[in-house]
């Protein structure tokens, strides 16, 4: 797996942007990107990252888990409150999602 450094220099170059295009468009400095391409910057900053997947058009929590801010289990926790959900289909998902609506609407009239 790339490093996030790798990751983002290759989101860069099939986007065909130089260094200086992405400071015209994000303001994040030239110094700055090269260092964290090189991988000299181990953690960018939660900003830096959020600006970068708006202009690579990239999953920003991708982003986050890569630079160690986020891990599956936080991510698992809030989405997904319920166990065992992985072994049911889109369906049935859609099913429990209804009732969880339903009961929403029931209870917060």
């Amino acid at each position: 797996m790339d490093t996030i450094g790798i990751y983002l220099r290759k989101l860069r170059i099939q986007q065909n942007l130089s260094l200086n295009d992405v400071f015209d468009l994000t303001g994040i400095t030239t110094t700055r990107l090269n260092r964290i391409e090189r991988g000299q910057v181990k953690e960018p900053s939660p900003i830096v990252l959020k600006k970068l997947s708006d202009l690579y058009n990239a999953d920003l929590i991708n982003l986050y888990k890569m630079a160690g801010y986020l891990e599956v289990k936080n991510i698992n926790e809030r989405v997904f409150p319920f166990q065992n959900y992985e072994v049911l289909d889109n369906e049935e998902c859609a099913y429990i999602q209804q009732t969880i609506d339903f009961f929403v609407k029931k209870n917060h009239r």
